[in-house]
């Protein structure tokens, strides 16, 4: 059911309610369609036409005067949700041309003409066995005027008779022309005086059909020349009449009303055959009531619904759903509703008109569809746990392995300082033995010793924060906690000299999430390249990590000077179990993990690639 807005027109029609009548005279010439709205505080007050004008010039007004003095304040209005079909109707009823298109607060919004109704109708309405002499009484008359007449004459002439139009005759009686409302008015506007002689604002020649032309070749040829009226004549071409859109109209109305019964009962007889059960619900003062059923909506839901209240079919909160989103919004698209342990799936639009409404339900039974979606999110869901709790396992392995190899960095870590705290011990006993212990001696030992011992209690710090069970999500110094993962393979970082470059200062760049989680992937990256590094000989072997920031990410950059990963590996380097170490035992789960760690548990992004001498792993968060 198409709205009345798709078709208004609302620029060029309106003024102020004191504009002039001269402002109307240009505003009405410059819309073409011989109306005028009056405006005041966005609401129509009052309507002007071309034939209340030809008044004002046929008594000779001053055009200078309130054009609301002449003006017609009761307005024939309808709302912009309205149907069309509404619009035949009160056109047609109330014999006029023009209809007022309001909203819900009485505001303006358009202009509805005959000429767009014309332009909407189907040829469904008028494609009838239907002549032009079918429309004209036996005693209709045509209004004519010499072509010695002045302006001023044809203007009262048609104001007298109240109609829109005369013809020129010549002294042969031969229409010669034709004088229209809206030449009076141009006349006017122009300024022309009214008692020059009317040929010179006839339009010329005179559009003419003859009486047994088809209706619908005349509409077209109406609509093809943008004009109102056109002259009849007799097959002898003696004048007949002159025929409006009006005249067609009056006489199309029962035509549009069989039309739209047709259409809408070929309608449900299609919407029958379809597999999707369709209600129709009637909304009148916020009552609703089922009033039509397709026959998979009665197979469905069976007849006892019909002249029901739809939450009598689905239930209160069901039918609230539903009403307040399409009411709100226009229309639903597959919204999934569920009643009576049924799953259904709606479709639908809501129809307004001015004091009721019409909604139309497409409903698609998915119960089924919705079992299997169930169980196979059900086995999604089984899926996901299992690869979550093997995806766990293997960073359980991941953090044991590790556990065995920092067992390794400790010793090594502890080894020179035990070394140093035994010869500590033997100088205080040489010192003994030889008489030169003394206080100052045994304190500078003393404070040598402890220096020892805090150096290996950090390094167990630094082990214990690593290992301990911290899985709350935070925010976290990166800076802090990369540097505490280079401290527990330094040892052997050292041992291999590598040198480890850090730009980037703490304070700075923080993360969510779990700084454990993070130390980690940071070691399978630092092991990574400590591996690569320590088969390369003959070159200052370093690791480079540069930390940046953009305006939306923090931005890791670890580079070494390791010679690369391998082509035929590099894009599956976060897969498991792909390694380029094989040959040190390399499982391939560390950069698994790393990944797994970042993109997953951290939102953010890692990816690795070669440059010249080295490899680079870039991570964003």
């Amino acid at each position: 059911m198409r709205k009345l807005l798709s078709i208004a027109k609302n620029r060029g029609f309106t003024l102020n309610s004191d504009a002039t009548i001269y402002e109307t005279m240009q505003c009405m010439l410059q819309n073409g369609s011989g109306t005028t709205i009056l405006i005041k505080d966005k609401k129509p007050i009052a309507i002007v036409t071309e034939s209340l004008l030809i008044k004002t010039i046929a008594l000779k007004r001053n055009t200078d005067l309130p054009v609301l003095s002449v003006a017609k304040t009761t307005l024939i209005t309808i709302h912009k949700n309205a149907p069309v079909e509404s619009a035949f109707d009160l056109i047609v009823s109330n014999n006029i041309r023009r209809l007022i298109m309001v909203n819900d607060n009485n505001e303006f919004c358009g202009v509805i003409l005959q000429e767009h109704l014309f332009n909407f109708l189907e040829e469904d309405v008028y494609k009838v066995d239907l002549k032009v002499k079918d429309l004209l009484s036996v005693d209709t008359k045509v209004v004519t005027i010499s072509d010695k007449s002045t302006i001023q004459e044809a203007s009262l002439l048609m104001y007298t008779k109240h109609i829109g139009s005369v013809i020129v005759l010549d002294k042969y009686n031969i229409a010669i022309g034709i004088v229209t409302e809206r030449d009076i008015l141009s006349a006017g506007e122009k300024d022309i005086d009214i008692y020059e002689n009317i040929q010179k604002i006839m339009s010329r020649p005179v559009l003419s059909v003859y009486e047994n032309n088809a209706v619908i070749d005349v509409i077209e040829k109406m609509k093809r020349n943008s004009i109102r009226r056109v002259l009849v004549k007799s097959e002898a071409n003696t004048i007949r009449a002159v025929l409006t859109n009006r005249d067609i109209f009056h006489h199309i109305k029962g035509n549009v009303a069989h039309m739209l019964e047709l259409k809408l009962r070929h309608t449900k007889e299609i919407m029958n055959l379809l597999p999707q059960a369709i209600i129709e619900i009637f909304d009148l003062n916020s009552t609703q009531k089922i009033h039509w059923m397709n026959q998979q909506a009665k197979s469905l839901f069976g007849e006892l619904f019909l002249e029901q209240s739809p939450q009598q079919l689905m239930g209160r909160e069901a039918w609230s759903r539903v009403y307040n989103k399409i009411t709100r919004d226009g229309a639903i698209e597959k919204m999934l509703i569920s009643f009576n342990k049924k799953s259904f799936e709606f479709s639908g639009t809501i129809s307004h008109n001015i004091n009721s409404a019409y909604i139309k339900l497409i409903i698609q039974d998915i119960t089924q569809y919705e079992t299997i979606k169930q169980k196979l999110q059900n086995e999604i869901d089984q899926e996901s746990q299992l690869r979550r709790e093997n995806e766990y396992l293997m960073m359980q392995q991941s953090r044991m392995a590790s556990m065995g190899e920092m067992i390794g960095h400790i010793a090594h870590q502890w080894r020179q300082p035990l070394a140093q705290l035994g010869g500590i011990f033997m100088n205080l006993e040489s010192a003994y033995l030889f008489g030169e212990f003394d206080k100052a001696y045994l304190e500078k030992k003393v404070k040598q010793g402890n220096e020892m011992i805090t150096y290996m209690s950090e390094t167990i710090d630094d082990f214990r924060l690593f290992f301990s069970p911290q899985q709350r999500q935070q925010s976290f110094d990166l800076v802090f906690y990369l540097k505490h993962a280079i401290n527990i393979v330094l040892a052997s970082l050292n041992y291999h000299h590598i040198e480890v470059a850090i730009d980037g200062d703490e304070g700075y760049f923080f993360a969510i999430g779990s700084p454990n989680e993070f130390s980690q992937s940071i070691l399978n990256i630092l092991n990574n390249s400590r591996d690569a590094l320590s088969r390369r000989e003959g070159i200052k072997r370093k690791i480079h990590i540069i930390f940046t920031q953009n305006s939306q990410n923090t931005i890791i950059l670890f580079c070494d000077n390791g010679g690369g990963i391998p082509k035929e590996i590099l894009p599956n380097i976060f897969d498991p179990f792909v390694t380029g170490n094989l040959e040190s035992g390399g499982s391939g789960a560390g950069l698994y993990i790393t990944r797994l760690i970042i993109e997953q548990k951290m939102g953010g992004k890692i990816e690795a690639y070669n440059r010249e001498d080295g490899a680079c792993f870039k991570i964003l968060l």
